[in-house]
């Protein structure tokens, strides 16, 4: 649902929509522009078509976001998370390319690089992880899918050779993101399709209480190996937003879940502006966040690998 349909929702049609301006007008719903309506009364309230800030120019009312509407009229609701785009991303159908990468992993460099950062080998299994091939062995539709995708170069070449190869979910996939092995590779990871929700989020279950949130894909999948580790019974999961940017569908996904969240960020300045992001998006909806370092100023990742966990978990 775009802003102002969801405007619409809330105060009913819209007086005009300018969207040269980027703004509708309607009849504020905090005092008595409504009985004014056909009297020659003007309306006085405004919606910004882009960010959902709102005001009205008469009695004062304003908020950053339909969300902060919503709760003022009483009508707050967590926002659904899980609609259908109206075009699937391009990467849901790599599903033959993805099954060639996984039965690559094996005796492969990303094989060897999971062992060096201290992950096993049922870890790569729950999480579908792969080895990208630059020539995978594939229907042409396939190979024609991942040409839109932009994941295939001129030449043919498979941009995510060499890499760890990771399907957010496995299977139709609304995401792809690599981890590039190759030496003098200019790119640490590199991302196909959507960042529409915290990569990982597909694990989570009704018995979910509480998502630990890390930035990068090694981070989850060291602890979520240690949860697996400790037996844990299924209320925790863990999820990573993909680097220090969360994307704004992901941070309204933060913002539309009510989960205890405990935010693990990396210890430098990308992860202080992290931090606040998500925290800000949290405060918006009905969740619950918790902030927890690492000690030593060692990556989150290193610092489970050592011993540390976090208190509470």
């Amino acid at each position: 649902m775009d802003i102002l349909s969801e405007a619409t929702e809330l105060l009913g049609p819209p007086v005009k929509v300018e969207r040269h301006r980027g703004w509708a007008t309607f009849w504020c719903p905090f005092h008595d522009d409504l009985a004014r309506r056909g009297n020659r009364g003007r309306p006085n309230f405004g919606v910004q078509l882009d960010g959902g800030y709102w005001k009205c120019l008469r009695c004062g009312a304003s908020g950053s976001n339909l969300s902060t509407l919503r709760r003022k009229l009483g009508a707050w609701r967590p926002r659904p998370v899980a609609r259908a785009p109206s075009d699937p991303p391009k990467v849901t159908q790599l599903n033959e390319a993805l099954s060639e990468a996984r039965a690559s992993l094996p005796g492969s460099p990303a094989e060897s690089y999971l062992a060096q950062r201290g992950l096993r080998a049922h870890i790569a299994l729950a999480y579908g992880l792969g080895y990208g091939l630059s020539n995978p062995s594939v229907h042409l539709e396939v190979v024609q899918a991942a040409r839109r995708a932009r994941l295939v170069a001129e030449d043919g070449h498979w941009l995510w050779a060499g890499g760890l190869v990771y399907a957010d979910p496995p299977v139709n996939p609304i995401t792809i993101q690599v981890r590039h092995l190759r030496q003098g590779e200019d790119k640490k990871y590199q991302t196909w399709g959507r960042l529409t929700r915290p990569l990982g989020s597909w694990r989570l279950t009704a018995k979910t209480r509480t998502v630990i949130v890390l930035e990068g894909l090694l981070d989850m999948l060291v602890i979520a190996q240690a949860l697996r580790d400790r037996r844990e019974d299924g209320s925790t999961g863990v999820v990573y937003t993909g680097g220090a940017s969360p994307s704004r569908p992901m941070l309204e996904w933060f913002a539309a879940c009510a989960f205890e969240f405990l935010l693990i960020p990396d210890p430098d300045e990308a992860g202080q502006s992290w931090t606040k992001a998500i925290r800000t998006a949290i405060r918006r909806g009905e969740g619950q966040s918790r902030l927890v370092r690492t000690p030593d100023g060692l990556d989150p990742d290193r610092a489970v690998l050592e011993g540390w966990w976090p208190e509470g978990v």
